[in-house]
């Protein structure tokens, strides 16, 4: 779906936070197929899966990597909160399971899983966002798009790019997104090829770049189903962990 130049108005901040307050609150949960990529340094090279990923609202991740060529699985996360567990089925002693609270411990990247998860799919809560929060930086009459930025003027906490998108009625989403910490860039998110679904615009390529971490995972998504009521069981961290015969680390 292309975005279009509908500014031949100054956009009015609360239109905007009310398309993306609108669309937010029509996700509970979803769940597609696709292929991603996962980049650190403490991988030898950027690794590639085909597979499956399903994320319920706030921060709720699982994700399954399957090898391209042979189904074999090769990556699973399950995140809830700040609790995860990853595993590497093909590479012995490649499992990690965290607890909330703990500090990360040899872990394949010292990103939190429920950060990533946050970033791409829920980077703000829009439908508790006051308008006072937010402030209109600039816009493009060039590609349509508008600055955001949220938080206080001297330490923004992030800044948001968004456009309308071409359909019978033009609705704003976000399409790149900038974390800040004490006013240090900690991560790049950027949202592209949004599809309409059963009235929600959803973004089917979503890439989250954690910067001081050199990290960065990509999600290209397709047959992508809203809202199903994803089970309990999909993110029983404990349950897997036992399994695995895993201690918290």
């Amino acid at each position: 779906m292309d975005s279009r130049n509908f500014l031949a108005r100054e956009p009015v901040l609360g239109a905007i936070l009310a398309d993306l307050a609108v669309n937010d609150r029509a996700i509970e949960d979803f769940r597609g197929g696709g292929t991603f990529t996962l980049e650190s340094p403490e991988f030898e090279a950027r690794r590639r899966f085909r597979g499956s990923i399903k994320f319920r609202r706030p921060a709720d991740l699982y994700v399954q990597g399957n090898h391209r060529l042979t189904n074999v699985t090769l990556f699973k996360l399950m995140c809830v909160g700040e609790e995860f567990l990853m595993e590497f089925p093909t590479a012995k002693d490649q499992s990690f399971y965290h607890l909330a609270g703990e500090e990360f411990d040899d872990l394949p990247f010292s990103v939190s899983p429920s950060d990533i998860a946050r970033e791409m799919f829920l980077p703000e809560a829009w439908s508790e966002l006051h308008s006072r929060e937010v402030r209109i930086i600039s816009t493009d009459v060039s590609d349509g798009s508008v600055l955001l930025e949220i938080g206080p003027r001297r330490n923004p906490k992030r800044r948001l790019r968004v456009v309308q998108v071409e359909s019978s009625e033009p609705r704003w989403v976000w399409v790149r997104s900038e974390r800040f910490s004490d006013g240090e860039l900690i991560a790049v998110t950027e949202a592209s090829a949004y599809n309409k679904l059963d009235g929600v615009l959803f973004p089917t390529r979503v890439d989250a770049h954690f910067p001081t971490e050199e990290t960065r995972m990509t999600f290209s998504m397709r047959n992508i189903r809203l809202n199903t009521g994803l089970s309990d069981s999909t993110f029983d961290i404990l349950g897997r962990a036992r399994e695995l015969n895993l201690e918290a680390r």
